[in-house]
């Protein structure tokens, strides 16, 4: 069987506003970040959809060829309420710890395993590197360190603040200039004004710990910990160097979270850390973005309870684009269950053979679809749909098409490998005189004989197909 030649595979990159052809910093190798999960609460099937975006992303370099290192971080500090369902800026490890007598480090690795097995059950490919920031407390420091010698930074009474107006792309990614923040344009500047700040657009780097919390460390400014922005900036040079090619992420986290980081990494650098931005849309859920602040989240577990699978979890995401909202509904989840069900019964059909030479014409006509559509954005829907149609198709001989789709499922990552083929049915010398009985009396149109025969044929066990070739027995 020929293997996958890489083809054009074009980005939207948010940076730019423009779908792009990608073009790798060092091809065949390609560094992507993805912002990972705050370990403060459950996963949501919300965040889960960032993460298997991301996921769809990876497995679509591979497919063409390119060799993928994928950084997805674990937030177990730092992460600070600002317009969440606490007010006042508590880091929310923090805010958890203090309401429920826990540990935040406790709290921390019990999410963290949490997130683990969700994606883990989603199918998400494990990332090659979770670092986690309580872990990169020093490279924190030392880009803080780096951007007040730089005089991009200021220390305020052991809080350390960046200073937005000294950084002249700030608002590039997210349309967020300091004219348009200091004019209303966003909400940050009421929920971040504080005293110590030199201007209400700055955000923190480092901040001042109290003996409060218990989550603080050293640092040249007094006893503290880092800002959430940082944290991401940190270790995504870390592990993927001054400047790396994509990086990903919910819509939510535009701004301010990845504004700043390119304020930081940047203003670092004097580099572009990042060649392309890559957003999902949320899923919305009762007809509004599914956080927490709204109150309605849904868990992996939840729908697990009511017999949904995550695979048909990871099948409903396929028939959205990734730069589309979601909206979740019984009838939207419960019909992506009975379409994984019914392509996996397809598949079930299908006999095991070993892989022909080569694809044949229609089937390479075929994967030259799917390829095109995954390339082009990563436009899963139509792919899922060729999907769909291939499994079914006469053009294709049965085992082909079990091939091609089990190819097709190294992107869409729905396990169809685990399909075993329906066994042989076994048909007695009775049952095949009662098949005999009944194809003629359908030839000669004696439906109520054609129909009691049928209804024999099911007594026995049999489910009974009617087709151009007679009878068949399944």
């Amino acid at each position: 069987m020929s293997t996958q030649a890489s083809k054009p595979v074009y980005l939207y990159n948010t940076l730019t506003r423009t779908k792009e052809l990608f073009k790798p910093l060092h091809a065949p190798k390609v560094g992507i970040y993805n912002c990972g999960p705050t370990v403060y609460k459950d996963i949501h099937i919300g965040n889960l959809r960032s993460f298997t975006t991301t996921d769809w992303l990876r497995r679509i370099l591979e497919y063409n060829g390119y060799e993928v290192t994928l950084v997805r971080n674990i937030t177990d500090v730092g992460h600070l309420h600002e317009d969440d369902d606490v007010r006042g800026g508590e880091d929310k490890l923090e805010h958890e710890a203090r309401t429920t007598g826990r540990s935040a480090y406790e709290i921390a690795a019990h999410y963290t395993q949490q997130y683990l097995r969700d994606s883990d059950e989603m199918n998400i490919l494990p990332p090659q590197i979770v670092p986690k920031a309580t872990e990169h407390i020093p490279e924190m420091i030392e880009i803080t360190n780096r951007l007040i010698e730089k005089g991009l930074a200021y220390v305020s009474d052991g809080n350390v603040y960046y200073a937005v107006s000294r950084f002249a792309d700030y608002g590039e990614l997210s349309g967020n200039t300091v004219e348009n923040l200091r004019a209303g344009g966003h909400g940050r500047v009421q929920m971040e004004v504080a005293e110590d700040k030199q201007n209400a657009e700055d955000f923190a780097l480092w901040k001042h710990g109290d003996a409060t919390r218990q989550m603080n460390w050293e640092s040249p400014w007094g006893v503290g910990f880092p800002g959430w922005h940082i944290e991401c900036s940190a270790m995504a040079t870390r592990y993927l160097g001054e400047q790396f090619d994509i990086h990903t992420g919910g819509i939510d986290l535009v701004f301010p979270h990845h504004e700043d980081e390119i304020a930081q990494s940047q203003g670092a650098t004097g580099k572009r850390p990042v060649q392309y931005w890559v957003h999902n849309e949320f899923l919305d859920f009762g007809n509004s973005k599914m956080s927490r602040s709204v109150g309605n989240v849904l868990l992996l577990s939840s729908l697990k309870e009511r017999g949904i699978e995550p695979m048909a979890y990871r099948y409903l995401l396929l028939t959205a684009h990734y730069r589309s909202k979601l909206n979740f509904t019984d009838d939207s989840i419960n019909a992506a269950q009975n379409a994984l069900n019914n392509l996996r019964a397809d598949i079930a059909e299908l006999p095991v053979e070993e892989a022909p030479a080569s694809w044949s014409e229609e089937a390479q006509r075929t994967r030259e679809a799917f390829h095109e559509a995954i390339n082009n954005d990563m436009d899963l829907p139509v792919a899922i749909s060729i999907t769909r149609e291939a499994a079914r198709t006469n053009k294709i001989a049965p085992a082909e098409r079990r091939h091609l789709i089990l190819d097709f499922d190294r992107v869409l990552g729905l396990q169809l490998d685990k399909v075993a083929p329906k066994a042989p049915v076994t048909v007695s010398d009775e049952a095949q005189e009662l098949v005999r009985q009944r194809d003629a009396a359908r030839s000669a149109r004696n439906w109520k004989e054609s129909d009691r025969l049928r209804d024999q044929l099911k007594s026995m066990g049999f489910e009974v197909r009617d087709t151009p070739q007679g009878t068949q027995l399944v």
